[in-house]
């Protein structure tokens, strides 16, 4: 309803600015009616299904900034009164008719569609975008007949002006090129739900990890990239929360986020376990599965968003160094903002603008869909030709990534009506990729690891292939069919990756033994055999038997000459005695450096 409709009258009630007045007719023809205040302006603005609960609800305004959503039951005299605490008056004396006439504005109420969650959302006939307001394209807006209504969880009005957050952005981020990028990246977030529900893309979203110290302006670069959506400060719905919370909090946080961004503040403040089942749950979107009261099973949290974390220290410090989480994660440990007077006025200006941005890429992405897709398509082509020599499947995985991340840089410029230098941006994600393509490759990370290891150790591993000196050293290392054959104790082995920051030992062994680096016994990832002690005492040693490349022989001392002689196959003619001994000679020499060729 509008004010401008007023004064408005349902049956023996009117409403005015004022609020809500009851006509009471006279007892005496004489008399004049009596005009009762009942309530201050309440009206009933939507109404509808929640689709999850199938209960009704409705939404209560008062025409100025209150606006509720509640169960249709709201409405009963008993309940009624309880929304005096949200800044409406009651007369509580005539409850009963205020509840009879609301019911009256709510069955002349049609039912609209109600949509959970943010973000790119499907409805039975066309995708929507749920921002600020639900957004679709100008095509379907035209022939749509129902309002369309979303319950949003996060702070997405936008506050300010498109200007006042312009030109902060022409002062303090142009011509920077991460901050550009954060930006770019908060864009990004949208685009690859937007993406993802169009099947070009597998993925639901990306962690952005920035990483350095306090005055690197780390904080300052993730509020600027959700500052292009809502609300970037502090507090309960906005787009910034603590890694400081349990595994369902930050659940509950994302449930229902398809493309928003969120920043998660400072990793050091975390107290969670099992940190890398909780960064997959986030990144994939799927929460984990919990029983209820009763014993039955919860709906599973979904979701599909890109987040921001800030830290200190590597995001992978915390986790499990495996493909699965590298291929998912940009992390960038660069200062952000050029100087504290940079980082403040970035903070000063997103403040007080900010959810202006983000309605603009959804407009974008809704009207102009072939377009984006063929950029995108272009985009991971060009990645594709510029990153040929790339082999290893989770660096080739990280192209559809980066073309994301181009595409929306393309969007970005477009909406904004700056330039961006899109090479730049593409090169940029060239040198990362060139920079980090091991640290995404867990198995060739892991097999960097013990080459320093065995290397640093190197007088620790024995080369006369007796188990039984394994038990006083790391273990056995020899040249070897063609190969670098290095026993290592399981323990030893366990130790190094701690010390390297591998926290899933398994997943390493699962890398390496699918590169064909370990060899093992027969459903074991281990080698295990009973040797005798210097006592001729039996004991179990447990090891594994990694395979590394021949040409890394020079680093651990190690030459073709060190592999096990065969002896030649002599002939009836041959003294073999004679010719033993020969060779016997020839070796003392050649380990003396006597032999001369």
């Amino acid at each position: 309803m509008n004010p401008s409709n007023l004064p408005f009258k349902l049956g023996n009630a009117i409403l005015t600015m004022v609020g809500w007045f009851l006509i009471i007719p006279a007892k005496k023809n004489e008399d004049e009616d009596k005009k009762v205040f009942i309530s201050s302006p309440i009206v009933i603005t939507a109404r509808f299904i929640d689709p999850e609960t199938k209960v009704e609800k409705i939404i209560l305004s008062d025409f100025n900034n209150t606006e509720l959503i509640e169960e249709a039951d709201i409405l009963s005299s008993q309940k009624l009164p309880s929304i005096i605490k949200f800044g409406f008056n009651i007369n509580e004396k005539y409850v009963r008719d205020l509840g009879f006439i609301l019911q009256q504005m709510r069955a002349k109420t049609s039912v609209s569609s109600m949509y959970q969650g943010v973000g790119v959302i499907n409805t039975e006939n066309y995708p929507i975008i749920s921002l600020d307001e639900p957004y679709v394209s100008k095509k379907i807006q035209r022939s749509l007949n129902e309002e369309i209504l979303c319950d949003i969880q996060y702070d997405l009005q936008p506050k300010g002006t498109f200007e006042g957050w312009w030109q902060m952005y022409l002062d303090e981020v142009k011509g920077n090129l991460l901050l550009e990028l954060a930006v770019i990246f908060g864009v990004s977030s949208l685009v690859i739900a937007y993406l993802k529900n169009l099947h070009e893309i597998e993925f639901s979203g990306t962690i952005y990890s920035f990483r350095g110290q306090s005055s690197s302006g780390k904080t300052s670069a993730a509020t600027l990239a959700v500052s292009i959506c809502g609300n970037p400060n502090k507090g309960s719905k906005s787009l910034f929360r603590s890694w400081n919370g349990t595994p369902n909090a930050l659940e509950a946080y994302i449930n229902n986020n398809y493309g928003v961004p969120i920043v998660l503040d400072e990793l050091s403040t975390s107290r969670l376990g099992q940190f890398t089942e909780i960064l997959y749950s986030l990144s994939e979107g799927q929460g984990r599965q919990r029983a209820n009261i009763h014993g039955g099973i919860k709906p599973i949290k979904q979701s599909g968003t890109s987040i921001i974390s800030t830290s200190e220290f590597s995001i992978f410090n915390k986790s499990a160094r495996n493909d699965g989480l590298n291929v998912r994660t940009i992390e960038i440990s660069e200062a952000f903002t050029t100087s504290a007077d940079n980082a403040d006025a970035i903070k000063k200006g997103i403040s007080a603008n900010y959810g202006h941005v983000m309605p603009l890429v959804a407009e974008y992405l809704l009207n102009r869909e072939q377009e984006v897709i063929q950029w995108f398509r272009t985009e991971h082509q060009w990645f594709k030709t510029r990153l040929e020599n790339e082999t290893s499947n989770t660096g080739i995985r990280m192209f559809k990534r980066y073309a994301t991340i181009t595409t929306s840089a393309r969007i970005l410029e477009r909406v904004i009506a700056t330039p961006i230098d899109l090479d730049a941006v593409r090169e940029y994600l060239v040198n990362y990729h060139s920079d980090s393509v091991n640290e995404r490759s867990l198995a060739d990370k892991s097999v960097e690891t013990i080459v320093q290891f065995v290397a640093q150790n190197r007088g620790k591993f024995s080369e006369d292939n007796k188990l039984s000196t394994m038990t006083e050293n790391y273990g056995l290392i020899e040249l070897k069919d063609g190969h670098i054959q290095v026993k290592m104790l399981k323990d030893v082995f366990k130790h190094m990756l701690e010390e390297n920051q591998y926290q899933d030992v398994q997943n390493v062994v699962n890398a390496l033994r699918d590169k064909g680096h370990i060899q093992s016994d027969r459903n074991r990832k281990t080698t295990k055999r009973s040797v005798k002690d210097a006592q001729g005492k039996s004991r179990s040693i447990v090891f594994y038997h990694l395979k590394l490349d021949k040409e890394l022989a020079p680093i651990f001392g190690l030459s073709s000459n060190t592999e096990t002689f065969t002896s030649p196959q002599f002939d009836g003619n041959t003294n073999p005695d004679l010719l033993n001994n020969f060779i016997k000679q020839a070796k003392e020499k050649e380990a003396s450096d006597d032999l001369e060729i």
